[in-house]
């Protein structure tokens, strides 16, 4: 703005040379005087080429026609301004009184031309010699009056070298009223840029002193599309800086993001389709953003809380503290046209569509949330208190207090999506209820009961099938009283009948517990140990949790106390889950059977042999020796044979 405040004082000076000439010089001349004043004060050439023309309806002034401002010379792309015409209206009173006092002045159909070059250089800052700059480096306006100016039709583009920025602002229709800049100045604004109308109006107060870095009252209001951005307060332009009320109305983000050049992100209701902010803002010289007693409304989601918001390096760097009462997010979890997680889970594999979490690369910064509720859908939160870090695509989910599934869950989860997505954990959870946790991360809904478990894991995919099909870890399971439905063990062992359901068709239990590892997205588990009334069981297998399989095998025992050996009968549980199937192990019943019939039958060659060496003993008049009771029948007949031979020979 200072450089155009600078334009304007320097034709105020010209106005003076045209209105002296205006009956005695020809325009021709003034135009030459007009173009030599110019050029000395700024070392810029001002070209007149269609003239100057003395106006005295409807206002007391000159017309400039054709103006041009020329470019730095480093620049290649063309004059730094070009207008079709240029009227500047004086009072015709203080004329009288021997003072200049613009009225009104108009640019019409200007074209701008702001440019950086790769160095910093900047094709604006070459107007060190007007407006009378103080010693200080301040410049002193006092003198300026403008009651109206005017742009009408004008076309402003911009040109940043060193990012690569190009942005260009059409029909620019804009109205400045101010009688003097050390005083109020009144601004009406609107313009088109991306196909999106924008518009801008409010009240600046000590244009001077605002330019010159004092804090003045500032009173604005930006709509871009159906967007609205609002500020009052105080604020200062030379350095940046600003202190007062914000207020931000993002109902519009397609308008918005159109505006700025990018893709408007996919937003479900809930986190922002319409965001509305309210703050107590204070921006510093040092690009340092604060935002205090914040109220951040995100569709139908309230948040209260603090943000302090660093702009000094490559990305925003954030610190928020925030808390909310019941959160609805729902609305994250209802698209299921391409299948997501749970939603298909079971019933045809997991979801193939890509998963988008690119948004964590766009600023660093460190977080706490802490809500009454959160509602995401398949899952229900209670009380959450969680904190962040993110660093480079790298989210720390810091799990301080999580009430899920009637239980709590702590630890860590971590979101990293520097070369790829992975993500990974190191979970614990108290008192969670089985039958809600594997509905819905699993699809399976048979197992009840509160569990105490542990969870490392790591995965890495671009889609939740690629996660899951990656999945690896390892974990500990303790689940107290429950049922296990659909599976009546007793019923099946004391009818010897795999299809056997019974009243309920359930398997009450004491106690489950177990260990497993998991690579691959294949958990594995080898030592389950399972304890109910008349009933235990050991387990071991695998349960498919990328393919949505389970191949697993229960060895119950039942009525180990009653009988010698008890029952068993060994099931297998097969098949993916949306078909899961139940049934006897009938390669192990018989090769129980036949071990058991092995063994029986050397028992009962043990006991004939037994028997026969008793009827030889008998017959040959043989008795068990009581010293040597384990002599055997062979070793007692050696000796009788050995005491004959000695009788026939005469020996002792």
């Amino acid at each position: 703005m200072r450089w155009i405040i600078r334009i304007i004082s320097t034709l105020v000076i010209l106005v003076v040379v045209g209105l002296a000439g205006i009956l005695l010089i020809p325009s021709e001349r003034i135009a030459r005087i007009a173009e030599a004043e110019f050029e000395k004060n700024t070392g810029r050439q001002l070209s007149i080429t269609g003239g100057v023309q003395p106006k005295l309806f409807p206002r007391l002034g000159v017309s400039l026609a054709g103006a041009q401002i020329s470019n730095a010379d480093w620049s290649d792309q063309g004059p730094l301004l070009v207008a079709d015409a240029i009227e500047v209206g004086v009072g015709l009173g203080p004329l009288i009184g021997g003072e200049v006092v613009v009225e009104a002045f108009r640019i019409e159909n200007p074209t701008i031309r702001l440019e950086q070059s790769e160095d910093g250089r900047q094709n604006w800052q070459f107007l060190s010699e007007i407006g009378s700059d103080t010693p200080g480096g301040q410049t002193d306006l006092s003198a300026v009056s403008i009651p109206t100016a005017e742009i009408l039709g004008g076309t402003l583009s911009f040109v940043d070298r060193q990012s690569g920025l190009t942005q260009t602002v059409s029909e620019i229709d804009a109205m400045l009223n101010a009688a003097d800049l050390r005083g109020q100045v009144d601004i009406a604004m609107t313009a088109q840029t991306q196909g999106q109308v924008i518009s801008l109006d409010g009240t600046l107060s000590g244009v001077e002193q605002l330019l010159n870095g004092g804090l003045q009252p500032v009173d604005l209001m930006l709509e871009i599309g159906g967007s609205v951005i609002g500020f009052s307060g105080e604020a200062a332009m030379d350095p940046v800086q600003a202190k007062g009320q914000a207020t931000v109305d993002l109902a519009d983000l397609p308008a918005l993001f159109e505006v700025i050049g990018q893709v408007p992100p996919r937003i479900p209701q809930g986190l922002g389709q319409r965001t509305q902010v309210a703050a107590a803002l204070i921006l510093t010289p040092q690009n340092m953003v604060f935002l205090r007693d914040a109220v951040i409304q995100l569709d139908q989601n309230r948040f209260t809380g603090d943000l302090d918001i660093d702009l000094t390096g490559d990305k925003p760097l954030v610190k928020a503290k925030i808390a909310g009462g019941q959160i609805d997010f729902s609305a994250m979890s209802t698209d299921t046209s391409e299948g997501d997680g749970a939603a298909n889970a079971g019933s045809g594999g997991w979801s193939e569509a890509f998963l988008d979490v690119s948004g964590i690369d766009a600023v660093n910064g460190a977080f706490s949330l802490d809500v009454e509720g959160l509602d995401l859908g398949s899952i229900q939160l209670g009380k959450t208190s969680l904190s962040g870090q993110l660093d480079r695509s790298r989210l720390v989910l810091g799990l301080n207090q999580v009430s899920v599934f009637d239980g709590r869950v702590s630890g860590q989860f971590v979101v990293n999506n520097r070369s790829g997505l992975s993500v990974g954990g190191d979970l614990s959870a108290s008192d969670v209820e089985m039958q809600r946790l594997l509905a819905d991360f699993a699809g399976f809904d048979r197992l009840q009961g509160r569990a105490t478990m542990a969870l490392n894991f790591l995965a890495s995919g671009s889609t939740m099938n690629a996660l899951m099909n990656s999945l690896s870890g390892t974990g500990q399971l303790n689940v107290g009283s429950g049922e296990l439905l659909g599976l009546d063990i007793a019923g099946m062992i004391k009818n010897l009948d795999a299809s056997y359901q019974g009243e309920g068709s359930k398997t009450v239990f004491d106690r489950i517990s177990a260990s497993f590892d998991i690579e691959n997205g294949i958990l594995r588990n080898d030592d389950l140990d399972f304890e109910a009334q008349l009933l235990t069981a050991s387990g071991a297998g695998q349960l498919g949790i990328g393919p949505q399989t389970i191949a697993y095998r229960i060895e119950p025992v039942a009525l180990a106390e009653q009988l010698a050996s008890g029952i068993r009968v060994p099931i297998l549980i097969e098949g993916p889950w949306s078909n899961i199937r139940y049934r006897p192990d009938l390669a192990a019943l018989v090769d129980t059977e036949l071990e058991a019939q092995k063994e029986a039958l050397k028992a009962q060659a043990r006991a004939k042999e037994d028997e026969l060496k008793a009827k030889a003993r008998d017959k040959l008049g043989l008795t068990q020796d009581p010293e040597n009771p384990g002599t055997s029948l062979e070793d007692q007949l050696k000796a009788r044979a050995k005491n004959k031979l000695l009788d026939l020979l005469g020996g002792d």
